[in-house]
Parts: structure tokens; sequence; C-alpha cells
């Protein structure tokens, strides 16, 4: 029976800790969710308190899994929020944010994009502030809980995985990064307005999320970049954000629906997303020499011991 939840090295295994985290977020996010449903009608305010709760869910699911299975530190999932880290999300969020306006400013250059208000609301029945603070709420909560899924938990139970059959854990860092990038972007298969091809590139847009994780080993930048990326798209440029259309914005932008522009899909459709992303390659390489980082993979995440 030991053997069956323990490995050689003592720790429980991989398959437990994953299905662990899954059922201590639904144990945690559930009872709330339907909760929620029975004592509020549909609305912001519902909407609001339910990304709320998914967030603390996850959150509080990952400090399960530090604390008690998986017996580690926030640190390791890139969660140690000191200096560097808070300065690192701001670089992040100037990234994407410098990405989103190039992108608009390209679209309206070339005659795709017509600004037609300001201001503006998806639906008569809230108002703009509400709207855009159902915007940060929702994008802030969706970019951390996003990125503790994808770029650090299933990370770590995939690294983890091929470190047993791959000698360089460098080069298993790098395949886990690809692998769970391409996880994220068909993750988004279902959203209004997706294709084969929008999964693909949003699974690329992912791996540029993901490299400063690898260069730093941790969270802030790649937070900063998911987060900025969609407040900018969707409540300052009003354009879809993989599918969903903003509840407020400060400019209302209307495009032709095809390959430049992404479509109904928003900016993560388009076929320039892959030139934004080396614009985003490009400035964090930028600082990864100014930060003197010499290594590709961190060496807290190399030699990581599962």
């Amino acid at each position: 029976m030991k053997k069956l939840l323990f490995n050689s090295k003592g720790k429980v295994r991989i398959i437990w800790r994953l299905l662990s985290f899954i059922i201590i977020v639904g144990l945690l996010s559930s009872p709330f969710q339907m909760g929620l449903r029975k004592i509020l009608d549909e609305g912001l305010l519902r909407t609001n308190l339910s990304r709320i709760v998914s967030f603390l869910a996850i959150v509080g699911s990952l400090y399960v899994q530090v604390k008690y299975i998986d017996r580690s530190s926030f640190g390791k999932y890139g969660l140690k929020l000191k200096s560097p880290w808070m300065k690192e999300f701001f670089i992040g969020c100037g990234i994407a944010s410098f990405q989103i306006s190039l992108f608009f400013i390209t679209m309206y250059l070339a005659g795709f994009l017509d600004v037609v208000g300001y201001f503006v609301t998806s639906a008569p029945d809230h108002s703009f502030a509400a709207g855009f603070v159902t915007e940060l709420v929702t994008n802030m909560s969706a970019s951390i809980t996003e990125e503790i899924i994808f770029r650090v938990f299933l990370f770590y139970i995939i690294f983890e995985s091929l470190s047993l059959v791959m000698k360089n854990r460098t080069t298993s860092a790098i395949v886990t990064c690809i692998f769970t990038s391409q996880l994220f972007g068909f993750a988004h298969y279902g959203n209004d307005g997706a294709t084969l091809y929008s999964s693909i590139n949003l699974g690329f847009d992912a791996l540029t999320i993901c490299m400063p994780f690898l260069l730093s080993g941790r969270l802030g930048m790649s937070i900063g970049l998911h987060f900025s990326w969609n407040v900018t798209q969707a409540a300052i440029f009003g354009f879809a954000n993989s599918g969903h259309i903003p509840k407020a914005s400060i400019i209302s932008s209307s495009m032709p629906d095809n390959m430049w522009t992404g479509g109904a899909f928003g900016p993560e459709g388009s076929v320039l997303l892959m030139a934004m992303d080396v614009v985003a390659v490009l400035l964090i390489l930028v600082w990864k020499y100014k930060s003197k980082i010499q290594h590709w993979v961190h060496p807290s995440i190399a030699n990581h011991d599962a």
C-alpha cells in the first residue's frame, strides 16, 4: 500500500498529487458556487464572486499541496512575493500592453479597425464602471489561476514524469514548457470563435509567457504578461478576449472577420500573433541580459528533486 502511494524517495506519487489537487479544488469551490447560484440572480455580482471563489479554491488547493502533500514551498511554484517578483510583474504588464497597442495601431493604419465609441458596455443592464471592474476581477483571477495550473502545477507534474526518462533536466524543462503551453492553447478550443489555428496560436503565445518562469523561477512576469494582455485587449481596446466579449471597454473597436484581425476569437486568432510574440521574446531577452541571467532554465527548476 505504501508503494502505491509513495515513490522510492518517500514522496506522494505524481498521479495522487494531480488527483488530490483536482478533488480539493472541487470540494472548496462547488458548495460556494452552488450557493451563489441559489441566492443571486445571474449578473455581474455573481460573476465576480464566482471568479473569486474559483481563485480561492485553486490557491487553497495549492496550499494543501505545499503544506501536506508535496511538502515543498510556494517558492517552488514561483509565488515567493518579494521585490524582484513585483518588479517583474510590472515589466510583464508593460510588455503585454505594448504588444496589444502595436496590434491596435497596425490594424488602424491598415484600415481594418474603426473606433466606434468610448466607455461602452456589452449590455444596457450594467454601468461602465461595474463592467470595467468585472473585467479587472475576471482577468486578474483568471491570469493567476491559469498560471498556477498550467505554468507551474502541471509543469512540475509533467516535468517530474519526463525527468524519469530524460537525463538532461534542462531539456526536460523546455519540452515540458512546450507541452503545457499547447495544453493551455487547446484548453480554449471550446471558446466562441476558436479554431484549430487559434488554439495552436495561443499555445505559442503561452510559450512566450512561460519563458520568464523558466529563466527566473518566479511567476511574476508571467502573471503580468497574462493579466495585462487580457485587460489591454478587452477592457481598454474592446477586442474579444479568447472569444469572450468584454463587459466594458474604454474604446469600442470594430474589425472585419479575417485572418489579420483574428475574427470573433480576437487578436489571439490573428496571423500577426506570432509577430507580437517575437516582440515580447526580444524584450524578455533584453531583460535577461540586463538582469545578467546566464542560464535558460533556473537552477531551482533544473535541480528540483522529484
